[in-house]
């Protein structure tokens, strides 16, 4: 919960300062993670570097193990 209040505070700063609504600030920071999830489940296994936080990739080995446990579960995808 204080992390939470620490963006909002953070984009509330950026929005006076540059004049902008809160929301379109919160619409830009919120974007780079909605593609970053978009690339990742597309399924192609392409890695997205995010400057400061890092390398995002699929291990293709896991996704492997990870679809034999839920076929022998029985679950679908």
């Amino acid at each position: 919960m204080a992390q939470n209040k620490v963006k909002e505070e953070i984009i509330r700063k950026v929005a006076e300062e540059f004049g902008c609504t809160v929301a379109e600030v919160r619409e830009i920071v919120d974007s780079q993670f909605g593609f970053l999830r978009d690339t990742i489940e597309h399924g192609a296994f392409d890695s997205v570097r995010l400057p400061y936080f890092g390398r995002f990739h699929v291990n293709p080995y896991r996704l492997h193990k990870l679809n034999l446990t839920r076929v022998k579960k029985g679950k679908k995808k």
